[in-house]
């Protein structure tokens, strides 16, 4: 592909837990690589991801609905691939309120207790 192609995008639209996820995936036939996608939930934007390194689909980012990075105790929350990133939003980010959602981003990135 030259510089000047634009490569097929198409969308895919499903379900996870409850919240509409819209992926926008260029060059389907071939390289099937996300260039980012959003999540609703009973009509209403949860958020939005996108991959900062699409050649390799690495380094995922989240906006939240009000347009900021998603963050825990003030570093970035960065998911380490599209799936992960679709699981923050539809699990994590639905949460009644804003500790919840921080009570379920510790829950999710705490290593498993041991018992000794």
């Amino acid at each position: 592909m030259t510089a000047y192609e634009v490569p097929e995008t198409v969308i895919r639209r499903f379900t996870e837990n409850g919240c509409e996820v819209t992926a926008i995936v260029a060059d389907p036939a071939d390289a099937q690589q996300t260039l980012y996608g959003t999540v609703t939930h009973n009509g209403a934007l949860v958020g939005s991801y996108y991959c900062a390194d699409r050649v390799h689909q690495s380094d995922w980012r989240i906006v939240t609905a009000l347009g900021h990075p998603l963050t825990l105790d003030d570093q970035p929350v960065n998911p380490v691939s599209e799936e992960a990133a679709v699981l923050v939003l539809t699990t994590i980010l639905t949460a009644r309120d804003s500790y919840e959602v921080d009570q379920r981003l510790r829950d999710a990135t705490r290593p498993p207790h041991r018992d000794q």
